[in-house]
């Protein structure tokens, strides 16, 4: 057998579409089963030892029994994601899906603030999201992640410090924490947003890095802080290039040394259409440069070899980057501004 890969599962059903995002979703559940029966279908065509298991989406727990049955049909791997909404959640639908081989829960609290959840456009409260994460202790979990979005509409300082305070209340075991980002195509593209400017947005970043780590939440990627053993294996795959098969509408794989896409179609896809509908080989030179700027998100850094020495050379002058035990890395600076260093390696 070959050495074990991730598994990528799209839901992309949603009880209300939120006005920020651009993932491929819907808000009509209507054939959810005959959507599952396809999922299951495609899957059978992997012959494969998957370590890693993410269902996302989209809102995965808004098709309750049909995720149970998905979960119960997939493999048992060593960290099964299923990333959930705490306005879809209930004791039974979490008791199942643990029963079901479930052993990590990404909980899309986003604040813990109603007035930002409601700017937000999420269908949860705050005293949802703190019951969805007692509710998911109580069934069992022990690897619950919890998702925080920073520089929302109306967000201060004060409101994130108040989110991170009962964030440290229920002590999750993971912490993803992203800065909005305005997409096109979305609501808020082009919208009057009331935004934290970008030295507002730069302190709401280094308070919520300084309290997380504070908590024990070390930072192992630009976003992302764990508990010592508790990073995501799945999403570590992506970063440290690493294959992974994607299945169901608009999912993404990177498998066999190609990257390849189904369509955004559901009805096509349940009639067994538009699987790996967009394909390419993925050469050497890409990458390499995929190493670095995917890479160089990890708090680590990458190994480096004397790859891109002139670009290299240029991104430690400014103090961007830096070498340390045989790793290149992002300095605090760096972290700054790593578009901009991700940008030189694309």
């Amino acid at each position: 057998m070959s050495k074990p890969k991730g598994l990528y599962v799209h839901i992309p059903y949603c009880v209300k579409k939120c006005p920020y995002c651009d993932f491929y979703s819907v808000v009509d559940r209507t054939g959810a089963e005959d959507y599952v029966a396809a999922v299951l279908e495609e899957f059978k065509q992997y012959n494969e030892n998957f370590d890693t298991v993410f269902i996302g989406g989209g809102t995965p727990t808004s098709i309750g029994d049909g995720l149970v049955r998905l979960c119960d049909a997939l493999p048992k791997a060593e960290e099964f994601t299923v990333e959930a909404n705490p306005g879809t959640v209930s004791r039974e639908l979490l008791t199942a899906l643990k029963r079901a081989g479930v052993n990590r829960l990404s909980l899309g609290v986003q604040s813990f603030n109603d007035g930002e959840l409601r700017a937000l456009g999420r269908i949860h409260t705050a005293a949802q999201a703190e019951e969805a994460f007692l509710a998911a202790r109580e069934a069992g979990f022990e690897n619950i992640s919890i998702d925080l979005m920073l520089s929302t509409p109306r967000q201060t300082l004060e409101s994130v410090r108040k989110t991170l305070e009962k964030a440290r209340e229920l002590v999750p075991d993971h912490v993803s924490a992203y800065s909005l980002i305005v997409e096109e195509n979305t609501p808020f593209y082009g919208a009057e947003l009331p935004l934290p400017d970008e030295d507002e947005e730069r302190e709401i970043y280094y308070l919520t890095r300084d309290f997380l780590e504070d908590m024990g939440l070390g930072q192992y990627e630009i976003s992302n802080f764990a508990r010592p053993g508790y990073e995501c294996r799945h999403n570590i795959k992506y970063w440290t290039l690493a294959p992974y098969v994607g299945i169901g509408a608009a999912a993404h794989s990177y498998y066999g040394g190609r990257r390849s896409c189904n369509s955004p179609d559901i009805a096509a896809y349940i009639r067994g259409e538009g699987r790996g509908a967009t394909s390419e080989t993925v050469t050497a030179e890409e990458r390499l440069r995929e190493k670095f700027w995917l890479g160089l998100r990890m708090t680590q850094g990458v190994p480096y070899g004397g790859e891109f020495p002139e670009t290299v050379e240029k991104l430690v002058g400014q103090g961007l980057l830096e070498l340390s035990g045989g790793n290149l890395r992002l300095t605090r600076r760096g972290t700054d501004l790593a578009n901009l260093v991700f940008m030189e390696f694309v």
